[in-house]
């Protein structure tokens, strides 16, 4: 019984896994519409502390979200010319490179000369004006269903009611516990984050790296993606370092060495103190959420697999009967810290016991004494 019901689990984890990655273009922007919720969710508080209207409310929310996206295009934008400068400058120098790289290769130059660029860049700019596509209508896809999250938001607390009945009390307070630990979260990553990305920047524009602004998003956007992102962030500024700088290497290393600091430092030391240990996750858990989401939903699937993972592990903290799945998916550091609460705990016990029976024993000498 045990084994077939086992089995049933298995096939229906690889069943939603595939509904998840066919139906990847709904799942998606309704997951990040959440998130972007739960990340807003103080400014929603604050508009029904002030006794908005629900449109007034959605409005608000999509105030914040339209002057962000501006100043984001505007930035992309400036970035985008900042870019062509930079490759006008150094062009020649890459160009020089990629013709030492085939002669150490033995490549011969007809076979680069008789490449098809132009075949090339015509596949990916019909790959990128399909991807452009693509993220616009995930875009929009994204902002509708927070629109509609936001509307249906204040009827939440009654449907429960409805729902649920006698247990509606228990359920409101799961939900709402599990509310404000994910928002929280979301909140406190995103501000660790912000501050990777600030500090690389200023690393960067101290060290008069080309494009040290957008190495400063690229880093802040990777952080979301655990141990393989800041990897990932570090390469770039690194290979732009070398090509500015060559033939000297110290700056390049300079670099590699104050972007790998904040990394670790950030990563191990202020992380850690800032979110504490009841939200940390196993190593090994997110390095598989990494993997499993990565494949289901690509790019974004990696950049949400911590926060995902993360969720689950408080929805499992939570729920009573999910407790064990919570501390198997825990790092580690709650459970090492049990035995030493449960000592303090049975230690509290005694004293209460202890004095109890004191108290017992004077009333009942009294009563002799009487």
């Amino acid at each position: 019984m045990k084994f077939l019901l086992g089995l049933l689990i298995f096939l229906s984890s690889i069943a939603l896994c595939s509904v998840l990655h066919i139906a990847s273009n709904v799942f998606i922007p309704l997951v990040i519409a959440w998130f972007i919720l739960q990340i807003l969710r103080p400014v929603v508080v604050i508009g029904r502390t002030l006794k908005l209207n629900v449109w007034l409310n959605v409005v608000l929310v999509f105030g914040i979200l339209t002057c962000v996206g501006l100043v984001g295009f505007k930035f992309i934008a400036a970035q985008v010319v900042e870019f062509g400068t930079v490759y006008n400058l150094y062009s020649d120098k890459l160009i020089e490179w990629f013709a030492n790289l085939m002669q150490a290769l033995s490549v011969p130059p007809e076979t680069v000369k008789n490449f098809d660029w132009f075949g090339i860049l015509r596949d990916n700019a019909r790959n990128i004006s399909a991807l452009i596509i693509a993220l616009s209508s995930k875009f929009v896809m994204t902002f509708v269903f927070l629109m509609f999250m936001l509307v249906e938001a204040p009827y939440l607390d009654d449907k429960v009611d409805k729902a649920f009945g006698k247990n509606a009390t228990r359920v409101k307070k799961i939900l709402n516990t599990i509310s404000e630990e994910v928002s929280r979260y979301l909140g406190t990553l995103a501000l660790i984050s912000l501050a990777t990305g600030i500090c690389a920047w200023l690393v960067l524009e101290i060290l008069q790296v080309k494009l040290a602004a957008g190495w400063g998003v690229l880093t802040f956007l990777l952080n979301f993606i655990p141990t393989v992102g800041s990897i990932i962030a570090t390469i770039p500024p690194v290979v732009m370092a070398i090509i500015q700088f060559s033939p000297g290497l110290f700056t390049p290393f300079l670099v590699l060495v104050l972007l790998t600091a904040i990394q670790v430092s950030i990563g191990n030391i202020i992380t850690p103190k800032v979110m504490g240990d009841q939200l940390g996750v196993s190593p090994v858990v997110i390095l598989l959420s990494l993997l499993l989401w990565g494949m289901i939903w690509g790019i974004p699937g990696a950049l949400l697999s911590t926060p995902i993972i993360s969720i689950i592990k408080i929805v499992c903290e939570n729920i009573p009967a999910l407790h064990s799945v919570a501390i198997l998916i825990g790092s580690g550091e709650s459970v090492r810290k049990l035995p030493a609460q449960e000592t303090q705990k049975v230690d509290v016990i005694e004293k209460v016991k202890t004095t109890i029976a004191g108290a017992a024993k004077k009333v009942h000498k009294g009563k002799k004494n009487k």
